[in-house]
Formats: C-alpha cells, structure tokens, sequence
C-alpha cells in the first residue's frame, strides 16, 4: 500500500508541477500574444482532481488530517480512542457514498461519451475515472485505519502514529 500511496503522491506532485506551467504559460500567452491557452479551465479542472485528492491515501496513512487536540486532550486516553473508531467509521461511511456517486458518474459519463466543450473536446470520463481511483485508495486506508483502531481500543493499547 506504501507503494501505490508514493505513487499516488508522485502523481499529485506531477499534476501540481503541470498546474504551474499552464497556468504560467497562460498569464504569458495573455500578456505577450493577447490570448490564452485554449481550454485552460478545463486542463486546469481536470488537473486539480490528482492534485488535491491522490494525496489523500497517505495523508489517512500519516493521520495527518486535521484534529482539534486541544478538545481532544482533555478526554482520557480510552475515550480518544474510542473517538477515533467512531472517526474512522464515519469516514468509511462518507468515502463509501463519495465512492458510489464517483463511480456512478464515471460510468454514466464513460458510457454516454461526454465531453467538455471547446478546442480540444476533452472527454469527461478520464477525471470521473480519477476522483473513483483516488476515493478507492482514501477508502481502503479508511478500512485500514478503522481497524488498527477498533483493535488498539479493545486491547487498550495506544494507536500506532503512523501506518
């Protein structure tokens, strides 16, 4: 799982590192030939999928999701761990329905051959196809999670830190 999460990670990175150039390219198209790239909003919509979401996996690995510790702190140690299996099961709720509605809108648009308007006619189905890949892994390190914490709550031990 390490592996895909570095891959996942790599990839976001690339999408980030093309995200500047068009984006660069476009202001210099703008201000030295007075026009733009075409369907840059489209390049960058769909580039943003990678950017924001592949990261997720790891981030759930990491648990370095945002938590209120100070709240957290004041609660005996049992009780934060208890919190947590309800967290993760939460969060295996909600990237289950995400996951579904993503898959939904893949197949709806990968099967009715949907495209954005414009120069180029990109296909919508390649970026459903990405959000579906990136919930799957967010939602098999979710599982991942909620097990290692449902098993450190019963025994009473802490939760590892990272996974």
């Amino acid at each position: 799982m390490k592996r895909i999460e570095h891959l996942l990670d790599t990839v976001a990175a690339i999408a980030i590192v093309l995200l500047c150039i068009l984006i660069t390219a476009n202001i210099v198209a703008r201000e030295v030939i007075q026009t733009g790239v075409p369907d840059i909003i489209i390049m960058v919509q769909e580039l943003m999928i990678p950017a924001i979401l592949f990261p997720l996996a790891g981030a759930t690995a990491a648990r370095a999701h945002i938590a209120i510790e100070v709240i957290a702190n004041l609660f005996p140690a049992a009780l934060n761990r208890w919190i947590a299996v309800i967290a993760a099961l939460i969060g295996v709720v909600i990237a289950s329905a995400l996951l579904l509605a993503g898959w939904m809108e893949f197949w709806k648009t990968f099967n009715s051959n949907a495209h954005y308007g414009g120069v180029f006619m990109w296909p919508k189905w390649p970026g459903r196809a990405l959000f579906v890949i990136a919930i799957a892994f967010f939602e098999i390190r979710l599982i991942h999670v909620l097990w290692v914490d449902l098993r450190a709550a019963l025994s009473g031990k802490p939760a590892p830190e990272k996974l």
